[in-house]
């Protein structure tokens, strides 16, 4: 799996290198590109599971966000939601290579009141060491750690990562709140 970018980029700064990107500056451009090139491709990735087709996503979302740059006032996200406005533009590709690449899920429908996922907004506030985290997240199910990830590091709401799945919000929130179980076990048992 494609390295996890870092969650250090804040709104404001994204908002004043987007205004910066407007007015033309190439260099703005290149850190813009640079702070989201690898979510973007994380959330490709994830979505499809071919690495050509996440860097294809990847390079359409980012050409449509610079389109749509020309018509919105960067200032709008000075008080956060760069990532929310930019994310919908990785979302969106990943949905349009599903429209092409993949039937409409057929699975089963979890339901989220059956294990209280539906009522569940956690906040990974963990004060362990990395590894000891990695290691339980990656010994989740890949379903469960594909929501985990998209929700947790990648920032992704939950009809964003049912879309980027494939699948329903339903089983999304139901995984979501298995893998949050299994994570707490995890390191709860060191």
């Amino acid at each position: 799996m494609a390295r996890l970018p870092s969650r250090t980029y804040s709104d404001s700064a994204a908002a004043s290198t987007l205004l910066e990107v407007k007015k033309g500056g190439k260099e703005a451009m290149g850190e813009f590109v640079y702070q989201h090139v690898d979510r973007f491709y994380c959330i490709a990735f994830i979505g499809t599971l071919d690495p050509e087709a996440a860097e294809d996503i990847t390079v359409i979302a980012m050409r449509n966000v610079m389109t749509a740059l020309r018509q919105v006032n960067p200032k709008q996200f000075s008080q956060g939601g760069v990532w929310s406005w930019v994310s919908g533009f990785v979302v969106d590709a990943v949905a349009d290579w599903h429209g092409q690449n993949s039937a409409q899920p057929s699975g089963p429908i979890t339901d989220p009141t059956m294990d209280g996922s539906s009522q569940m907004d956690w906040e990974t506030t963990v004060i362990l060491g990395t590894q000891r985290v990695k290691r339980c997240i990656s010994s989740l199910p890949e379903e469960q750690k594909k929501v985990f990830i998209l929700r947790h590091q990648l920032n992704l709401g939950f009809s964003q990562v049912a879309t980027v799945l494939n699948d329903n919000e339903d089983n999304v929130m139901a995984w979501l709140h298995r893998a949050r179980v299994q994570v707490v076990k995890c390191l709860g048992r060191g």
